[in-house]
């Protein structure tokens, strides 16, 4: 089965146009500062991590300073990706197989991983159809294809659920991962706070524009402390009492039991910014986050 590309536009997709934009999101004032090249010795050291899914435009230059530390922690054997199901798909849906065509080429899916992660996680539903026009995880595979080449992963999206579904499918990617000897790299996708009159959301009304991204910068702020506490329970629980509007909260939660089954003691915050700080705008202000968990 191939899948075709529903994210072209979040990234160009003319592979020459679109080599340059991840460059550039490297070089960018707010990126990392240069062109990470891969280390081939890397220590391997992390298992988890969180990354924007936005057009490249407004979160790429945060999530290159993710990219950059992946580059420099090594090759992992598979990338197992966690995201946001915004066409609202329930509880968690799997892709146990075939490939998705992008600009610089197929990623593969690993189904023998894919079969396992369901096995031990059987409340997760294998629903391809989940995955069709889902953008959260597609515009992860181009920084990871440009870094290493051919890329093998695991794509799952999870739509309303419960924590106890995030906890079950965070313990069976940990479980497939060591049954089968797999070095793998666990992504939870998300965007931050979504805030402005386009999301329908302004509790801290709409200026001054300072007073804004203050109040944005907390309420993040928050939810990075939960992060950074390797505590999923507390953030799932977190973000649904208060009404927050991150949309991978779900994702970034199995992701972090995930990592933390997989040895994870320690969070990196690399990166935070708001779309305003990034490129302005006013209407549609989105924070976006890159963290790394490590061993």
């Amino acid at each position: 089965m191939e899948r075709v590309p529903a994210a072209i536009g979040f990234y160009p997709g003319n592979p020459n146009e679109l080599k340059r934009v991840i460059s550039e999101c490297f070089t960018d004032r707010h990126g990392p500062g240069e062109t990470p090249k891969v280390n081939s010795e890397g220590p391997r050291i992390i298992v988890g991590c969180v990354a924007p899914h936005a057009g490249y435009y407004y979160s790429g230059p945060v999530a290159a300073h993710l990219y950059k530390a992946l580059a420099e922690d090594g090759r992992p054997e598979c990338f197992v990706m966690l995201g946001p199901s915004h066409m609202g798909y329930p509880g968690a849906s799997i892709m146990k197989e075939g490939v998705w065509a992008l600009p610089f080429g197929r990623a593969t899916i690993d189904s023998e991983l894919a079969a396992a992660i369901l096995k031990h996680a059987s409340i997760i539903l294998d629903e391809p159809r989940a995955h069709a026009r889902e953008h959260s995880l597609e515009v992860q595979l181009p920084f990871l294809q440009y870094l290493y080449g051919e890329v093998k992963f695991v794509p799952i999206v999870f739509g309303p659920t419960d924590y106890e579904t995030c906890r079950e499918v965070g313990e069976g990617v940990a479980e497939a991962a060591m049954e089968l000897g797999r070095d793998v790299l666990v992504l939870g996708s998300t965007d931050m706070t979504h805030y402005g009159p386009m999301y329908g959301y302004a509790p801290a009304g709409t200026g001054p524009i300072e007073k804004v991204i203050s109040w944005i910068h907390e309420v993040d702020g928050k939810m990075i402390s939960k992060i950074e506490g390797l505590d999923p329970a507390g953030l799932y629980q977190l973000v649904h009492d208060e009404g927050f509007t991150m949309c991978g909260v779900n994702a970034v939660a199995s992701m972090m039991v995930a990592a933390k089954n997989l040895g994870a003691r320690r969070v990196s915050t690399l990166k935070y910014a708001t779309s305003y700080e990034i490129r302005g705008g006013r209407d549609a202000i989105v924070g976006y986050l890159a963290s790394i968990l490590t061993k």
